[in-house]
């Protein structure tokens, strides 16, 4: 049986793919493309921030799928503007 990853390890995780979505849209941002009201970026900080005060595996579930429906907003919009994304691998309890 596999075992549940500590949520210190989860939470190192969905920092560092929230980074990683982080830098895609800013550099596509600093490109020239328009993020309407810095929408995107403010709801990542907004989750970024959140994964420091996660205590428990419940919270870190509800921050990724929150993540997940973003990953999903930030990638449709970067392929408008000719970008493509890559489906990262989020944290989950065994």
């Amino acid at each position: 049986m596999a075992k549940e990853p500590s949520i210190l390890e989860a939470k190192d995780l969905a920092l560092e793919n929230l980074e990683a979505i982080r830098m895609s849209l800013v550099q596509c941002i600093d490109e020239g493309k328009m993020d309407l009201e810095d929408s995107l970026h403010n709801q990542l900080l907004d989750l970024i921030d959140d994964v420091s005060i996660l205590k428990t595996w419940d919270e870190m579930e509800e921050l990724v799928a929150q993540a997940k429906v973003l990953e999903q907003d930030i990638a449709a919009w970067l392929s408008l503007h000719g970008r493509t994304s890559l489906s990262l691998p989020w944290p989950k309890r065994v």
